[in-house]
């Protein structure tokens, strides 16, 4: 006869995650460190992210450090599908150095059932029309009373000017291939994409992306400044049957985004980022 095992209210919330996980996940067991976009300006024009260089450039693509004049410090709060404990908070800084830049930033997801944990230093140099940029990422996954697990990662990305309105660049996430279990590797992703500003009010941002064990999927963004200081987004992506917008507003030295996501199947996500800018750097 079949016993039925009695299950607390806290182990229901583990079930309920681990269930999720599965069904939207393939028959390939990976560990849920993906690059995930951070910033709701990225979410607003669909993380087609990785040619711009705004405050959340350090998270994004190291390399546009290079091309940031202005010093900032940064917090993002993403609340997704409205489900208790998969919310991520990051913080994030830049400082222009005169020979290069440095940026950091920190990331935590989950909550004391199941988080994880990642801090970040990159470092960017440009030569006006050519920016490199690496990191290196200490990266923790954790699950209440059971196990805890960490790595190193890396990422490796260029961005290039090819003229004053087109910037082409790219990214490279997990280069050296770590993983935290012998069966639960960390995806190794490829990102490669323009960002085309025909006027001072439009940009216009489009991405494909490439994880080694998934199919490609493409991102396309806008954003547009409806009047100074004001800026309005959008984007869709070929990969899920989403879509998203945002709106921007800067103050003086601070700047406020929001973006909301949809998701065909779970509902709705929603992102908030404050932003301050410190000064300009001396070196540009």
């Amino acid at each position: 006869m079949l016993k039925l095992i009695p299950i607390d209210s806290s182990q229901w919330k583990y079930v309920v995650f681990c269930f999720t996980i599965n069904i939207f996940r393939p028959n390939l067991i990976f560990a849920s460190s993906e690059p995930f976009p951070i910033g709701a300006r990225s979410w607003g024009i669909a993380n087609a992210n990785v040619a711009i260089s705004d405050q959340n450039s350090v998270s994004n693509n190291p390399a546009s450090l290079g091309f940031l004049k202005d010093n900032y410090v940064s917090t993002s709060y993403h609340a997704r599908y409205s489900i208790s404990g998969l919310q991520t908070l990051s913080f994030s800084g830049n400082y222009n150095g005169k020979y290069c830049n440095f940026g950091f930033n920190s990331e935590r997801f989950g909550d004391k059932l199941y988080n994880e944990q990642k801090f970040g230093i990159a470092l960017a140099k440009n030569t006006n029309r050519v920016s490199l940029g690496i990191k290196v990422s200490y990266f923790q996954a954790a699950i209440e009373h059971f196990i805890s697990k960490k790595t190193a990662l890396t990422e490796f990305g260029i961005v290039a000017k090819l003229n004053s309105k087109l910037n082409i660049g790219f990214h490279a996430y997990n280069l050296t291939g770590a993983k935290l279990f012998a069966s639960q590797y960390i995806p190794t992703v490829l990102r490669l994409g323009f960002a085309f500003t025909p006027t001072k009010q439009i940009l216009i941002v489009a991405e494909a992306e490439k994880n080694l064990n998934f199919p490609l999927f493409i991102k396309i963004g806008l954003e547009y400044q409806i009047v100074k200081n004001f800026y309005c987004r959008t984007g869709i992506t070929s990969k899920i049957n989403n879509a998203h917008f945002g709106f921007g507003l800067r103050s003086k030295q601070f700047i406020f985004d929001y973006a909301v996501s949809s998701h065909s199947a779970l509902g709705f996500s929603h992102y908030l980022t404050i932003s301050y800018q410190i000064s300009k750097s001396k070196a540009q």
